[in-house]
């Protein structure tokens, strides 16, 4: 997020989008000592004083908005009469709005003052990083200067509205300027009983879930069906798996994990999951006009993703069409022995790089973790490539990046060729994974390099039980060691 105070250094725009980042997909557990500012300062390698100043710009941006954004807004004081204590009673985004509700807080709420307010942050920090303020406004629509929150009738949602029984914040990009939208929230959250419970665990990990992708399709009412507090899964609802990108993708997510491609590669990710469905075989014969017509696409579109894949290799193309590849043993092993080393080359660059860089691996790492719990048989093997991809892509090598990317490409299309479940195992790829990590971020590079090795040799034995063929061991301790 842009900052309006003149001369701030460019550094602490930097830590408040990373910092913005932690706190928006933490979920519940944002309220335990894990994300302290010391918490949070050892994670990404800044300095405490950086993210404690991070915080309170997140949580209050109308502290370093009011000179842009007009008088100060007319939310109340504790003191206002018509304002009693709130709690938060709904969070929807409609593209291109966001509505956030407010009601009277129950009675007798345990008060938990520090609790409530890095819930609050959390909830400040995901409308932070979604990309929201970057949506287009409607052409012709001027662009109010700032609101004032004042009773309206509840219908009006051009801006803040408050009545006797519920209080409203309302965004629309042409209605209302971005910086003061957050301004109004956080003072809305400012009249919030100081406890958990007026921003309960169900909106946080919704939030967490889905601010990788701009928060659309987030509808959350309170007395829904939500998990308890005492969930044991705080920590692996942090970030969805997903292979599309979110639209309206900008800078403000760019500490997120990754989730752009190109239409070409979503065509084929659809081809790939309809590949999967459907059952296919090695060596089956796809049509493109029958691919088209059950994914619902322009079959010349479906033909040049396919023509596509078949360059990359990752599909067969003969003069009636396209198959599946054949697969063999050999085709495995001469896959995986690459992936191998250039993964060596990516940890080892990994380990000298400082901590932020590594923050979207540690997130794509909680997604692993959320599905290892109750994901799909495709859903784990997916996420273990995402953290995979999301440290190439911390290495600073460009290069390898775009090589162990292509690489990846045919795992996936090898995972749904062989049609491989890789739910039995997502306990190991998650302490695989988290061991790597670990070692990464504490400059271990020989360990997360022995234990990448051990990792893909795995792998290849078990993607090599389901090829055609035998295991060549010799051949693929000739390529990997």
């Amino acid at each position: 997020m842009d900052t309006l105070t003149p001369g701030r250094p460019r550094v602490q725009e930097t830590v408040d989008d990373i910092v913005a980042s932690v706190l928006a997909t933490a979920g519940p557990r944002v309220g335990t000592p894990a994300y302290s500012t010391r918490s949070i300062a050892e994670l990404t390698g800044l300095s405490q004083t950086l993210v404690s100043r991070a915080v309170r710009r997140i949580r209050r941006p109308g502290s370093i908005m009011a000179a842009a954004s007009g008088p100060p807004l007319a939310a109340g004081s504790s003191a206002d009469p018509k304002i009693p204590a709130l709690q938060l009673a709904e969070f929807g985004v409609e593209f291109p709005q966001i509505t956030l509700r407010f009601e009277p807080a129950d009675a007798d709420p345990a008060l938990r003052p520090r609790v409530f307010e890095r819930r609050a942050a959390a909830v400040m920090a995901a409308l932070w990083v979604s990309g929201a303020a970057s949506w287009p406004s409607a052409a012709g629509v001027s662009r109010n200067t700032w609101t004032e929150t004042v009773e309206r009738p509840i219908e009006d949602p051009g801006v803040p509205t408050v009545s006797a029984h519920q209080f409203l914040v309302h965004w629309n990009p042409a209605a209302c300027r971005w910086e003061t939208f957050l301004a109004q929230v956080a003072g809305m959250l400012d009249h919030c009983v100081t406890s958990p419970e007026a921003i309960p665990a169900g909106l946080l990990r919704l939030l967490a879930s889905r601010v990788g992708h701009a928060l659309h399709g987030v509808r959350w009412a309170r007395g829904s069906a939500e998990a308890p507090e005492t969930s044991s899964h705080f920590d692996s609802e942090r970030v969805t798996v997903a292979e599309f990108p979110s639209p309206g993708r900008s800078e403000h997510n760019r500490w997120l994990p990754r989730v752009e491609l190109s239409a070409t590669e979503q065509i084929a990710v659809a081809l790939r999951k309809e590949m999967t469905d459907s059952g296919f075989a090695p060596g089956g014969r796809i049509s493109a006009s029958g691919m088209a017509q059950r994914l619902g696409l322009d079959p010349s579109t479906v033909r040049t993703a396919m023509r596509q894949l078949a360059d990359d290799g990752l599909l067969a193309r003969s003069d009636r069409g396209f198959r599946l590849p054949l697969l063999t043993g050999a085709d495995v092993i001469d896959l995986y022995a690459s992936r191998l080393h250039v993964g060596m080359v990516i940890l080892r660059a990994c380990a000298a790089q400082p901590k932020h860089r590594l923050l979207p691996a540690r997130l794509a790492l909680g997604s692993l973790e959320a599905v290892a719990a109750r994901g799909s048989r495709v859903d784990s093997g997916e996420a273990d490539l995402r953290f995979q991809q999301e440290l190439a892509e911390a290495s600073g090598l460009p290069q390898s990046a775009r090589s162990f990317h292509a690489l990846t490409l045919r795992v996936r299309m090898f995972i749904s060729v062989l049609q491989l479940d890789y739910s039995p195992a997502a306990d190991r790829l998650v302490s695989d994974n988290r061991r790597i990590l670990t070692a990464v971020l504490e400059g271990r590079a020989g360990e997360a390099v022995r234990i990448w090795r051990s990792k893909q040799d795995n792998a290849v034995r078990h993607m090599s039980a389901l090829a055609p063929d035998t295991f060549d061991a010799a051949l693929w301790d000739r390529l990997a060691h």
